[in-house]
C-alpha cells in the first residue's frame, strides 16, 4: 500500500513540476511517468487521464488554501472587520504558489471555459469564499464593526475580487516579498469606508 501511495504522490509531484516548466498541453503522460519513474500502468491505475491528474492537482491546492483559512482560530471577542483585515495572512500558501504556478492557473481557467466538470471545480471555491465572506460581514453588522446599510453580498464579491486581484499582482510583480501584508493593508483601506461604530 505504501508503494502505491508513493507512486501516486510521485506522479502528482512530477506533473506539477512539468506543467510549470512546459505547460499542460506540452506535457504528455509519458513525460510525467518518465519524470516520476513510474509505469504508465501505475499512472492509469490512479488517474483515468492527464486531465484528471491536472484536476486533482488543482483540487488539492484549492483545498489547502481553504484549510489554511478555516484552521485559523477566531476568538469570541474578535471583531469581524479585523478578521477580514487579518485574513490575507492565512493565505501565505496561495501567495507562495501563485507566482510560480500562474501558468498552470491560466491553463486551468482556459480548460474550465470549455469543460463543465472543470468549470464546476473552478467556480466552487469562488462560491464558497463568497459565502464565507457574507457570513463574516453579517457578523460584522451584528458586532457593529460593519455598517448596517452595506449590502453583504456586494461587499463579499468585492472582497473576493480584491483578493483575486492581489493574487494576480503577485504573479506579475514577484519582487514584493510580502503580498499577504500588502493585501491586508489594501483591505484595511477598503474596509475603513464601511466601518461601523467599532
Amino acid at each position: 500500500m505504501q508503494n502505491k501511495l508513493s507512486s501516486h504522490d510521485k506522479l502528482l509531484e512530477s506533473a506539477a513540476t512539468l506543467f510549470l516548466e512546459r505547460g499542460y498541453e506540452a506535457t504528455s503522460v509519458n513525460d510525467i511517468c518518465k519524470h516520476a519513474e513510474v509505469s504508465k500502468g501505475s499512472f492509469y491505475h490512479y488517474f483515468e487521464t492527464k486531465q484528471v491528474l491536472f484536476m486533482t492537482l488543482m483540487e488539492n491546492w484549492s483545498n489547502k488554501v481553504m484549510q489554511s483559512v478555516l484552521s485559523q482560530p477566531i476568538s469570541d471577542d474578535s471583531v469581524a472587520k479585523e478578521i477580514l483585515i487579518e485574513m490575507p495572512h492565512h493565505f501565505n500558501e496561495a501567495f507562495a504558489v501563485i507566482p510560480k504556478g500562474f501558468s498552470i492557473l491560466v491553463d486551468f481557467w482556459r480548460q474550465a471555459m470549455s469543460d463543465p466538470a472543470i468549470w464546476k471545480m473552478a467556480v466552487d471555491p469562488y462560491r464558497y469564499f463568497t459565502g464565507f465572506f457574507i457570513r463574516i460581514i453579517q457578523t460584522g453588522k451584528l458586532d457593529g464593526s460593519i455598517r448596517q446599510d452595506v449590502e453583504s453580498e456586494v461587499l463579499a464579491r468585492l472582497l473576493v475580487a480584491v483578493a483575486m486581484g492581489y493574487l494576480l499582482e503577485a504573479a506579475f510583480d514577484q519582487e514584493k516579498a510580502d503580498w499577504s501584508a500588502i493585501t491586508s493593508e489594501g483591505l484595511k483601506l477598503l474596509l475603513e469606508g464601511i466601518g461601523g461604530a467599532k
